[in-house]
């Protein structure tokens, strides 16, 4: 055979073997999370964060509302918007705080803005495999009136890891670890005429983890059950530093409505809460989360 016929077949050969290659390389291995197809809705985890970052050309508005006791106690709202850099490897996000505290560290009811968090998350692994692996770095803005309560003073950061395993068309599940430091945080008491005084500026640390199992009940509604443990650490008023342990476990339910090109998916549960292995109270946690396509010209989520 002529020496450029065996060119010719060699040429073929690698066009094919390379083809196939890319073909198996979309093809999501055994496990994975397209493996079982892809949800009507997703990333809309209460307490937790999914290994999930936003597609290019969508952004997601979240807002949650939080009483932390079902009797009467303190209200917490955020707000987080999600924006993509890249198409799914990169996301920015940041998250704005809002409180009304009944039982402040001193003694007086209050209401103000919180510190601010700008976080951003990288995308190690996507649907594709076996699981998906997002670590995160947040900086932490001491924007809030510590003085009040609200805020804790000092500059902070979080290094933070989100994984996120299907185990089959209906059952998903997640799992968070995290690290906080908070630097040259503040501990306010009262004078004896009343004010508030700095008394005391340390160090703080906190550690958490979670986990969650969600269950399909349909493509638009699924039951959620997630757990928190949080390390906490605290200024005692005589300047010592303390800690504590918080476990929350938040069973709860969300569904997911499509108008257009804009998802909405609101969100309930009852989180109960316990200190140092105390049941300590129950709460009532609100989610709602609009995600729009706001690029025209990108291709409409399948949904």
């Amino acid at each position: 055979m002529k020496p450029n016929v065996w060119l010719f077949f060699f040429l073929v050969s690698t066009v094919m073997v390379n083809g196939q290659s890319d073909d198996f390389k979309d093809v999501p291995r055994k496990g994975s999370y397209l493996y079982y197809g892809q949800p009507a809705f997703e990333d809309n985890s209460f307490l937790l964060e999914e290994a999930i970052n936003q597609e290019k050309g969508i952004m997601q508005y979240i807002s949650n509302f939080y009483f932390n006791n079902i009797k009467g106690g303190d209200f917490l709202y955020s707000f987080t918007q999600e924006i993509p850099i890249t198409h799914l490897r990169h996301q920015i996000s940041y998250t704005l705080l809002y409180e009304v505290l009944n039982s402040p560290p001193t003694g007086t009811k209050s209401n103000g803005l919180g510190d601010i968090n700008l976080e951003y998350n990288y995308m190690v692994t996507g649907k594709k495999d076996w699981a998906m692996v997002v670590p995160g770095v947040t900086l932490i803005i001491p924007t809030g009136q510590s003085g009040n309560g609200h805020g804790a003073g000092g500059f902070g950061g979080k290094l933070s890891l989100a994984l996120t395993k299907r185990l089959s068309h209906k059952l998903v599940t997640h799992f968070n670890l995290g690290y906080t430091y908070i630097a040259q945080a503040d501990r306010y008491t009262l004078s004896s005429s009343g004010g508030r005084v700095l008394a005391f500026e340390k160090d703080l640390q906190f550690k958490n983890l979670g986990a969650s199992v969600i269950w399909y009940q349909s493509r638009k509604f699924n039951w959620l059950l997630e757990c928190t443990s949080s390390y906490l650490t605290n200024i005692n008023t005589d300047g010592t530093l303390g800690s504590s342990n918080q476990i929350t476990i938040n069973p709860g339910f969300r569904f997911a409505i499509d108008h257009n090109r804009v998802q909405i998916v609101p969100g309930f549960s009852m989180p109960s809460i316990f200190t140092n292995g105390k049941f300590d109270r129950t709460g009532v946690f609100f989610y709602l989360s609009f995600e729009g396509e706001y690029l025209p010209f990108t291709k409409a989520k399948n949904r």
